[in-house]
């Protein structure tokens, strides 16, 4: 009788855990954030040469 118990007061834990875990908490709900744009990537310059992502590279210095 007593390894019957054991195992049912087992059960009755694991049970018991797995609610726990999985409950959802009522009366909270999540708030967005009205700003969603940060501008981290925006480019500096208002008008930037957009044909190319990479930027620029200078011509080789030419010595006479």
């Amino acid at each position: 009788m007593a390894p019957t118990l054991i195992v049912l007061a087992l059960i009755a834990l694991g049970v018991g855990i797995v609610v726990w875990a999985t409950r959802r908490r009522p009366g909270t709900p999540t708030e967005q954030r009205s700003d969603q744009d940060t501008a981290w990537n925006d480019p500096v310059a208002s008008n930037p040469d957009t044909s190319s992502p990479f930027p620029p590279i200078a011509p080789p210095e030419q010595r006479p």
